[in-house]
């Protein structure tokens, strides 16, 4: 014989009824019903109508994702020959020292703008926080 094999019914011992675990949960006699929060219709029409733009969108990005993706891991492999990786900091040097001008450029023209809009949005919150109205 095996030691695996077919236990019968008549076979088997006899086996004592286990007893119930207590419950440690309350179960509702009637089922509360939620209440729709306002606004969860016109979300649900919203999103209806947003849906096909959505998956036009995924759609369109989805070949530039992969392309991206493919040259994420071409250049992870190209960064294991040192003789890649030289060219690529050379390159990375060039297209910094072209990119500087124009990086200067748009430090002039946009910080003056950037720094108006902060000192109006600091003077308008000391103003809110003082009631200065």
């Amino acid at each position: 014989m095996t030691a695996l094999r077919k236990i019968r019914f008549e076979d088997a011992p006899a086996v004592a009824p286990v007893a119930r675990a207590p419950k440690f949960y309350v179960v509702a006699k009637t089922a509360d019903v939620a209440a729709k929060p306002a606004g969860s219709t016109l979300k649900n029409i919203a999103l209806f109508f947003a849906s096909p733009f959505l998956g036009l969108a995924y759609i369109i990005a989805l070949p530039v994702v992969g392309l991206a993706v493919l040259a994420i891991c071409a250049g992870r492999a190209a960064a294991k020959v040192p003789a890649l990786r030289t060219i690529g900091l050379v390159f990375k040097h060039i297209g910094m020292l072209v990119a500087a001008p124009f990086i200067g450029l748009a430090y002039v023209v946009f910080f003056p703008v950037i720094c108006l809009g902060l000192l109006a949005w600091t003077g308008g919150r000391a103003v809110a926080a003082t009631g200065m109205r």
